[in-house]
């Protein structure tokens, strides 16, 4: 047979991934599709053959008539077929799992199949399912799995194999498919970033935060040079990066069940755990201390790299230490230039301040750092959280030195115009939270989010202070913002970029 003339395909699961697990579906009234599942599938039909493989043990144990199973079936594909998604064909496996028939899952019975009857390229092929053996089914044909958060995917998360791709939905696993399969010189270039990684090089990368510049964090040497290009104090701890859930086991002694619900909820996501290491961990990740900052990014093209360099990688942000992290591959190429073996460019990071770190050290957590993911938001998930500061000689976690994230122009914080006469004969600059409502004569303003979103003023928060740091002004004036969610993270770094303080480097 010629490679050429062969397919690649896609194989859904049904429940939990096309349409929302409602336990026995009997009925098409039954069915309630994920909102955004026809709008992806439609990106991929002019690229892939798509299938539906779907276990129905119900049926076995006299719960579902196969009558029934095959209406929603057919009812599942009529209606994507009505939107121009057709699907080659349908596969049910009818038994449970302990019968050990040829067709469940994770058998590739039904793969094999499409690939004889439908002319499809497995190799090239993908499975997409919220359950650990869709992973597993594609490996055993040599497909890429996909793990989708929806259904029961929150379920098994700590099951999966650490090289599986993790989508929270539909559309980031249909996003990674085609950046993956249809673009691939992007792929080609992360796997070229992992095996820098892997040979004890650096790699700048993008996640929702920030940049980080990473290096495995099992290589005290490439952990070494991070510390070399940033400038950055040895006493400072970095956070190890992880694709999955299941690989947090690895890096330390144990998650304690406040912890492990705020991953199931936060992760993917700025959300950073400071939790006992395994004693295999390098000191120089950790500065010495008996823990170890841990976090899952929520950046398709982070996850890939780690991912593909098959280790934690541990990364602080991707520039000089004490100055603005960047939000962008610019910044970093501005700031680090070539003393990175790789920048991988993704974009602008969507959230713009760093993860939020809370520690389990205690017999209470504690709020190390503001940031992507508010106190709020936390303490909805595991009750009260301390938030007094832990009075040490060196920071617990990355990003706690009083002075950090600071421009070369002086910021003064809490500037209101009563300030103005203080200043005059300066060349000065705003950083306002929203429009100003006054005509006062600054040199340049830089409007954090004109509606007052806090999200959006957290995501502009570095690029805002930079342009303005580039103006060679005599001051920047900050106006204040209310601590409220991500408030909070915003005066925090507005806080470490001031002039107050000693220069910690």
């Amino acid at each position: 047979m010629n490679a050429s003339t062969l397919r690649p395909a896609i194989f859904f699961d049904r429940d939990g991934t096309l349409i929302e697990d409602r336990g026995y579906i009997r009925s098409p009234s039954d069915v309630i599709f994920y909102e955004d599942t026809i709008a992806v599938l439609q990106k991929l039909k002019k690229y892939f053959l798509l299938f539906i493989v779907t276990n129905q043990p119900g049926i076995a144990r006299g719960i579902l008539q196969p009558k029934e199973v095959e209406e929603v079936n057919r009812y599942v594909a009529e209606i994507l077929s009505h939107a121009g998604v057709m699907i080659s064909a349908v596969y049910i496996c009818p038994h449970t799992r302990d019968e050990g028939c040829e067709c469940i899952k994770p058998n590739p019975h039904f793969l094999l199949k499409a690939a004889r009857e439908f002319r499809v390229d497995l190799s090239r092929s993908f499975v997409v399912g919220d359950h650990p053996h869709d992973a597993e089914l594609a490996r055993n044909v040599g497909a890429k799995g996909i793990y989708l958060l929806t259904g029961h995917g929150q379920k098994h998360f700590d099951e999966l194999p650490s090289d599986v791709f993790v989508a929270k939905g539909m559309g980031e696993a249909v996003d990674w498919i085609i950046r993956t399969s249809l673009y691939p010189k992007e792929f080609e270039v992360i796997l070229r970033a992992a095996e820098i990684i892997k040979k004890g090089g650096i790699v700048a990368f993008p996640t929702e935060t920030v940049y980080g510049l990473g290096a495995d964090a099992f290589h005290p040497l490439a952990v070494a040079r991070i510390f070399e290009v940033k400038r950055r104090p040895f006493f400072d701890p970095l956070i190890a990066h992880v694709a999955n859930p299941a690989d947090v086991r690895k890096l330390v002694k144990e998650i304690p069940s406040s912890a492990k619900r705020l991953i199931e909820r936060f992760w993917p996501g700025p959300l950073t755990v400071v939790l006992l290491k395994e004693e295999n961990i390098p000191d120089i990740v950790t500065a010495g201390l008996p823990s170890i900052a841990v976090r899952m990014p929520d950046h398709p093209m982070a996850l890939s790299l780690i991912k593909e360099s098959k280790c934690p990688i541990a990364a602080p942000s991707a520039n000089p230490f004490g100055y603005l992290s960047p939000t962008t591959a610019e910044h970093v190429r501005e700031q680090l230039g070539d003393q990175v073996d790789l920048i991988l460019d993704g974009g602008p990071c969507p959230v713009g301040v760093e993860s939020t770190i809370v520690s389990f050290l205690e017999n209470k957590p504690r709020l190390l750092r503001p940031g992507g993911v508010s106190l709020e938001e936390i303490e909805t998930i595991i009750g009260k959280v301390e938030i007094s500061p832990i009075e040490e000689d060196r920071p617990f976690a990355p990003g706690m030195l009083p002075r950090h994230y600071a421009p070369r122009t002086p910021i003064v914080l809490d500037w209101n115009e009563k300030n103005r006469d203080l200043y005059k004969g300066k060349s000065i600059g705003l950083l306002a939270f929203q429009e100003p409502k006054n005509n006062l004569k600054f040199h340049s303003v830089e409007v954090l989010s004109k509606k007052g979103d806090m999200r959006e003023a957290a995501a502009n928060l570095f690029s805002a202070i930079r342009r303005l740091d580039a103006l060679n002004l005599d001051l920047i004036v900050a106006e204040p913002i209310p601590e409220i969610g991500l408030g909070r993270a915003i005066m925090d770094r507005l806080r470490r970029a001031t002039s107050k303080g000693e220069q910690n480097q």
